[in-house]
């Protein structure tokens, strides 16, 4: 360990110069995920810091080839359903002993891994689906041993680690002894626990405790069992202080930070100068690291440096002057830092800050108003822009009125509901209108007049201009009043829906129902005197039938039957029926939606390579929606998006069809879900 009182040499820079040049220079260590689940890249990479590069590879066997022997990296390996574990560790640290390998396995199998944790083989063992905390823990214990393994061994990889030797020819490579023990010792260790293990091994992992290979040491290694003496810890939490400003751990992680090592070393010597030289070095660090963050507006940053700063040296003259300047910028930096996130169209981050300023009060009250009113409007116009693409893309499918809750006419309502003026629909207004007018017309050419009545009834729900709806109603009315002139000689309308309410015909078919014959009379002659109780028992009928429909949670129906009872007049009935849809419409769909990931599949998928694709050397992806039911099956398979559109579609769908899962459970009972999920073509190169 060199000394804190040395002499610098001839040239040599100083040693915060050092430690920053050193740590611009370090490449990047490689975090290699060995895996065939496409989904796993995701959750791995989201949780990858900027001083580690993530690379994944479909097997131990790629990963062998595209690596150098003796290469420094993390190894993720997707262990599940791994046959020869022993085989794989093997492999891996006769390729290279500075491989820090971290598993990825079922919960229940993490027993198997405890022999293979205690030897060292294994890192840490990650339970799937993979939680954040478990992830971030496990990589920050394999880069503490990459960097262990490093020290012991030196940087290897390839040619970086060939040198000659004094009686070797030139150009051979010289292979560490001490590399060469720890390979071989390992090796023997992990296939002794995983032959020699009984079957139930798994479970009682404490039955190869007594192995013992060499261990290879790292910054976090437990204390020896033999106790060191005082200066011999003093100088490991030097050195490790040291190693921690060379790789600008400075305040972080809390436990092997620099900060932390040498206020350590203090704890056990007071007086010692290296440690105190050291925690001067790295206050004037933070004090830079206070300046930088600060032109470049990172208050945060600046604030943990100022105070870390001030813990190390209370009485430094510069801490009065950045205190101020902190001070200055609050007022700035809080609306800047609200404002972008507005612009990011982040509102709930937005709307934490205004509440955080409110309660500092920081902010004035008037600038508080103002900060809400323009969130209020940027997402108000967020959510009118989304139902407008919304319009747009269901009339290019020419759904129109059909699915209820997912057609251009249902946008088109609820971009008014959010707000949309006049203009920012018109176009799409229009086409909505001239599209229903032309559907009307079909349904009274062919006389389907309760066709017409539920369709400019969905119109009106739907918001659509009242004075055009009143002229389509008068055109089906009058085509109605045609058809019925043309019988009212041979058929009285009110014993004709009387008949037909007797026979249960209330509904159907359309043009001789009870509805029917009630809305002939209605249009031809408005003031007979059976009309008012004719309506009444037929409107109870159809109330029966939503009511029935609302207790089978049936809304979709039980909507189109109270529109079609409101065209009958108002009831008290009516008015409760519609209170009740409101409410069974403001609950939602009883099926929860969730990840993919988080379901455990128990049969995997199984793909048909489309012959016709294969042959034409053709790629692509098919994006899936489908429901698994409470014992795991798979249903309502629904293609959602496609490329190239057409070609893979039905392969996909039948793959996921026959997938099944471990039942979803909620409570401690099965649970449908829906899920979503992209299924990818690639041809074997």
């Amino acid at each position: 360990m060199q000394s804190a009182t040395r002499k610098k040499e001839p040239g040599e820079a100083d040693r915060a110069d050092r430690v920053v040049s050193t740590a611009s220079k370090r490449a990047k260590l490689a975090v290699l995920l060995v895996t065939r689940d496409d989904m796993l890249w995701p959750q791995i990479g989201g949780h990858i810091g900027d001083q580690l590069l993530l690379k994944q590879v479909d097997s131990i066997d790629e990963l062998l080839s595209a690596t150098q022997p003796g290469q420094a990296a993390i190894v993720v390996w997707d262990a599940r359903n791994q046959t020869d574990a022993a085989a794989v560790l093997s492999r891996l640290q006769l390729h290279s002993p500075r491989f820090a390998v971290v598993v990825l396995d079922e919960s229940g199998n993490s027993p198997a891994w405890a022999g293979p944790i205690a030897l060292r083989q294994v890192i840490a063992h990650v339970t799937l689906p993979v939680a954040a905390s478990s992830l971030a823990s496990a990589l920050d214990n394999a880069e503490e041993e990459v960097n262990a393994r490093v020290a012991l061994l030196g940087e290897g990889g390839g040619a970086a680690n060939a040198s000659a030797t004094s009686g070797a020819p030139s150009g051979a490579k010289k292979i560490p002894w001490l590399a060469v023990v720890l390979v071989a010792a390992a090796a023997a260790a992990v296939g002794a626990y995983f032959i020699l293990q009984k079957p139930d091994a798994a479970a009682k992992p404490a039955t190869v405790a007594t192995v013992r290979p060499t261990a290879l040491p790292t910054p976090a290694a437990k204390a020896p069992s033999m106790p060191a003496a005082a200066d011999e810890k003093v100088d490991l939490l030097i050195e490790k202080a040291q190693q921690a400003m060379q790789e600008r751990h400075f305040i972080d992680p809390a436990d092997g930070s620099a900060l932390t090592l040498y206020r350590s070393a203090l704890l056990l010597e007071p007086k010692n100068g290296e440690a105190r030289q050291g925690l001067e070095r790295l206050a004037e660090i933070l004090f830079a690291r206070v300046q930088s963050a600060l032109d470049e507006r990172k208050i945060d940053v600046a604030l943990q440096a100022l105070e870390t700063a001030r813990s190390i040296n209370p009485g430094d003259s510069r801490l009065a002057a950045l205190d101020e300047r902190i001070a200055s910028l609050r007022a700035e930096f809080g609306p800047a830092q609200i404002l972008a996130a507005i612009n990011a169209q982040n509102f709930d981050r937005a709307a934490q800050l205004i509440d955080e300023a409110a309660h500092t009060k920081s902010l004035s009250n008037a600038k508080l108003a103002q900060l809400r009113d323009e969130m209020r409007r940027r997402h108000q116009e967020l959510d009118v822009a989304n139902f407008v693409k919304l319009i747009d893309t269901r009339l290019q499918q020419d759904k129109v009125f059909e699915p209820r809750n997912d057609s251009a006419a249902y946008y088109l309502g609820q971009a008014r509901t959010a707000g949309a003026g006049a203009a920012a629909v018109q176009s799409q207004s229009q086409d909505i209108f001239k599209r229903l007018a032309q559907t009307l017309r079909t349904d009274i050419e062919q006389k389907r007049f309760a066709d017409g009545d539920r369709l400019l009834a969905d119109a009106r729900s739907y918001g659509l201009p009242a004075p055009s709806i009143a002229g389509l109603q008068r055109d089906l009315n009058a085509a109605r009043g045609q058809q019925a002139a043309a019988t009212a000689e041979r058929t009285q309308f009110a014993d004709l829906a009387q008949s037909r309410l007797a026979q249960g015909k209330v509904l159907e078919p359309d043009n001789d129902s009870a509805l029917f014959y009630v809305n002939q009379l209605r249009s031809t002659d408005p003031t007979n005197s059976a009309l008012a109780r004719i309506s009444g028992a037929v409107q109870a009928q159809i109330l029966d039938q939503a009511r029935a429909a609302l207790d089978a949670a049936q809304t979709a129906k039980a909507e189109s039957l109270l529109q079609m009872a409101a065209g009958l007049g108002a009831s008290a009935d009516l008015t409760a029926l519609n209170q009740r849809l409101a409410q069974a419409k403001a609950a939602g769909p009883a099926t929860p939606e969730v990840a993919e990931a988080t379901l455990t599949r128990i049969k995997s998928i199984e793909l048909n390579y489309p012959e016709d694709a294969l042959r034409r050397n053709l790629e692509g992806w098919v994006d899936l929606a489908y429901s698994v039911a409470p014992d795991g099956k798979v249903s309502k398979v629904k293609v959602l998006q496609s490329n190239p559109a057409g070609v893979f579609d039905a392969a996909a769908a039948r793959a996921i069809a026959r997938v099944r899962y471990k039942p979803p459970m909620q409570d401690g009972k099965p649970i449908g879900v829906s899920t979503k999920m992209r299924i990818s073509f690639r041809v074997t190169k």
